[in-house]
C-alpha cells in the first residue's frame, strides 16, 4: 500500500470522527470547529449561547459581553475528546475585554492534536513513519449593546487542518453573528456559526462547513449565597441534507466560590450527531477559576469519557 492510500484513508477519517455533520449522506469537513467547547459550556450539555462570561466567549458567544458586569475573562483549556475513536488532544485559549458599557472585543484560538497513523511509503511498503494530524483554529470578534436589552456581534475565524505530509494544508476562513436580547434574568439568544465557503481537497472534492444555526433561551436569578442558571438551546445544520439537535444545561452556585453543573445533549443519530449527558463542577477564588467537565455516554459512542479541565481569570 503506497503513502496516497493512507492518505486517502486518513482524510476518510478526520472527516467522520466527530459528531457534527452537514446532513445525511453528505460529509461535513472541518467539523472540529464545532467543538471548541470550555469546561463550563460542556459540562451544561454544550449549551453555547446566552450564558454568563466565561474565556470561550469569542467561540460562539460573543454577544453577550456586554451584559454582564465583567471587565476581563481570560483562561486555557485542555480536552482529551473523543479517547476511544478519535483520541484527539485539544486547547483552547481566549480572552474577553468589555470597554465602557456598550463595546466587547474577544479573541480566542483552538487546536487538536489527533491521533497519528503509520505512513507506509513506496509500492514495496520498505518505508514507514509516524504522522500526527493537527487541526486549528483561530479568530477574533467585537459585539455592541444597542440598547438595555438588545446586543449584537461578529466574529472572523480562520481555520486550517493538517492531515498528510504529502498535500497541502486544507483552510478555510468563517464568520459567525449573534443577536441577543436580554431582559431582567431572561435572555433570547439567535446566532448563526460557521458561516463560510466551501473547502476544497487536494483531489477537487469540496466539502461544506458544518454551518448551523441556533437559539437558545437562558435564565438566572440569585438569592443569599445560592445562584442558578438553566438554559435551553435548539440547533440546525444546513449546507446538506437537514440534521439537528438541542441541548439542556442547568448551574447551581454557592458564595461565588463553587458550582455543579449538569446537562444533556441530543443529536439525531442517523445524520451522523451524537448524544450524551454531562456533569461539571468549578471553583472562583479572587477572580481565578479552576473548571471541569465530564461527558456521560454509552461505551459505544464516539463521546464516551471525554472530558475537560480549564483555567482562567476574571475581574
Amino acid at each position: 500500500m503506497t503513502h496516497k492510500h493512507i492518505y486517502m484513508a486518513a482524510v476518510i477519517l478526520l472527516l467522520t470522527s466527530v459528531p457534527a455533520t452537514a446532513g445525511q449522506g453528505k460529509t461535513a469537513a472541518m467539523t472540529f470547529i464545532d467543538n471548541a467547547m470550555t469546561p463550563r459550556t460542556a459540562a451544561m450539555g454544550g449549551i453555547s449561547s446566552g450564558t454568563a462570561p466565561d474565556a470561550g466567549f469569542q467561540l460562539d458567544n460573543i454577544a453577550a459581553i456586554p451584559f454582564f458586569d465583567v471587565t476581563f475573562c481570560g483562561g486555557i483549556t485542555y480536552s482529551g475528546w473523543q479517547p476511544s475513536t478519535a483520541d484527539a488532544k485539544t486547547g483552547t485559549a481566549g480572552l474577553t475585554y468589555r470597554i465602557g458599557k456598550r463595546l466587547g472585543v474577544s479573541a480566542g484560538a483552538y487546536a487538536s492534536f489527533n491521533r497519528p497513523y503509520t505512513i507506509v511509503s513506496g509500492d514495496s511498503g520498505t518505508g514507514t513513519e509516524r504522522f500526527c494530524p493537527v487541526d486549528w483554529r483561530a479568530g477574533a470578534g467585537v459585539s455592541y449593546l444597542f440598547t438595555g436589552n438588545l446586543s449584537a456581534g461578529i466574529s472572523l475565524n480562520y481555520a486550517g487542518s493538517s492531515i498528510s505530509p504529502y498535500s497541502r494544508d486544507l483552510s478555510t476562513v468563517f464568520a459567525g453573528v449573534q443577536v441577543m436580547y436580554r431582559i431582567k434574568n431572561v435572555s433570547i439568544s439567535f446566532t448563526g456559526d460557521n458561516l463560510g465557503l466551501p473547502v476544497t481537497s487536494s483531489s477537487g472534492t469540496r466539502y461544506s462547513l458544518p454551518m448551523n444555526v441556533r437559539l437558545s433561551a437562558s435564565y438566572e436569578n440569585r438569592w443569599d449565597r445560592h445562584s442558578l442558571a438553566a438554559a435551553v438551546e435548539g440547533q440546525a445544520y444546513f449546507g446538506g441534507l437537514p440534521a439537528g439537535g438541542c441541548s439542556v444545561g442547568a448551574e447551581y452556585g454557592f458564595n461565588s466560590i463553587a458550582a455543579l453543573r449538569a446537562g444533556y445533549h441530543y443529536g439525531s443519530n442517523k445524520n451522523g450527531l451524537l448524544s450524551y449527558a454531562s456533569i461539571g463542577a468549578g471553583l472562583s477564588l479572587y477572580g481565578i477559576t479552576v473548571d471541569a467537565a465530564y461527558l456521560i455516554a454509552p461505551a459505544r459512542s464516539a463521546m464516551h469519557n471525554t472530558f475537560m479541565v480549564g483555567i482562567g481569570y476574571r475581574f
